[in-house]
């Protein structure tokens, strides 16, 4: 494949991970949870139900405009009223259970008047067509204490917000397990913090991330340990992990027509072909647009054999330039390097350029 065609693939592919980034913080209403999961049920079982309530915390009444599915899966019936200040309302959803075997993970699009964007709301879960046992389901194991997978992924989460995970765990010894969660780092709450789950049993751990005081931006991992009867888990680790991006929740009509708002000269650059152990040197400029100084808080690459160097401000009217330094010693082949600004910008929170091209011997 040419590196042309690389770079539409992964342009293609950016497009639609940014789509699937945009999230919304609800300032009229406050829901209980905007996450359902199931669980593990049965393709014979039927329909299965679930609601979520809201609270009408603003001065004006509210209404549910329309709620829509991202499948013909899930029916939903709301409250059609006017909910008044301090008032509550419900969305009860039916998941029809009739697609056959999967796990799936299925929106809801609540649109609400006086909503600038509409809220997701998400139903998971997976249907089996038989019966699996704990361990099955539930595969990896942390001595006893089992997860059905290794890491929690907060997603794309607005800095200065509170976001929670519940997660399902069971004990797949033949005895009691007494679990505990220390060490945590700053920011993540486990609840409960300890736990007696007895053998074959499961329980749900709800794992919270407060972004308020953080100096993080992008990519980050939070550490936790896990101790079974007192003792330290140290044949795998569990990890817990955050993008964190730039809150423009709070922002007025008149801050975002006066943000920042970078261009860009250019977002790829291919690099045509050149020798193992040459490094690739680019600059990308960036013209400041808007009114306000754009910010850069952090470039981040999934590539560890970046460098960067890029101004972390640059005023309105003027340009600064992204410097990047790729080595190649250990690279061969049809290479796709890319790297993400995030920036105070509402428009533009993330900005991301790729690098394409062949390495030879």
């Amino acid at each position: 494949m040419s590196s042309l065609s690389n770079i539409k693939i992964v342009l293609t592919t950016i497009a639609l991970t940014f789509c699937s980034f945009v999230y919304s913080q609800q300032s009229n209403i406050e829901f209980n949870k905007t996450v359902h999961d199931f669980g593990d049920i049965m393709l014979n079982s039927g329909q299965h139900h679930c609601s979520f309530s809201f609270k009408n915390i603003s001065d004006q009444p509210v209404v549910i405009q329309t709620v829509i599915s991202s499948c013909g899966c899930a029916k939903a019936n709301w409250t059609k009223k006017p909910i008044m200040p301090g008032e509550s309302g419900k969305i009860d959803v039916a998941f029809l259970n009739d697609q056959g075997p999967y796990p799936f993970d299925k929106s809801l699009t609540v649109y609400i008047t006086g909503e600038p964007r509409p809220i997701i709301l998400r139903l998971r879960g997976v249907v089996h067509e038989k019966m699996k046992s704990l361990s099955e389901l539930f595969p990896e194991n942390f001595n006893g204490l089992s997860l059905r997978k290794t890491y929690i992924d907060f997603g794309n989460i607005a800095k200065g917000n509170v976001y929670t995970q519940t997660v399902e765990v069971a004990n797949t010894s033949n005895k009691s397990l007494e679990i505990t969660f220390s060490n945590l780092s700053k920011g993540l709450m486990v609840e409960p913090n300890k736990i007696t789950i007895a053998a074959g049993q499961k329980e749900k751990i709800i794992f919270t991330l407060d972004t308020f005081n953080s100096n993080d931006w992008g990519k980050t991992f939070y550490n936790v340990e896990i101790l079974i009867n007192g003792k330290k888990v140290t044949n795998k680790k569990l990890k817990v992990y955050a993008s964190i991006r730039d809150n423009f929740n709070n922002l007025s009509k008149k801050e975002k027509d006066n943000a920042p708002l970078p261009m860009a000269n250019s977002s790829s650059l291919d690099f045509g072909r050149i020798r193992k152990g040459n490094e690739i040197k680019s600059n990308f400029k960036i013209r400041n647009l808007g009114q306000r100084d754009l910010l850069i808080h952090k470039i981040e690459s999934e590539h560890s054999n970046i460098n960067f160097k890029y101004p972390h401000k640059i005023e309105p009217g003027k340009s600064g330039a992204i410097e990047i330094t790729v080595e190649t010693k250990q690279e061969i082949g049809e290479k796709t390097y890319i790297i993400s600004l995030l920036t105070n910008s509402p428009s533009r929170p993330v900005m991301n350029f790729v690098i394409s091209g062949l390495i030879i011997q």
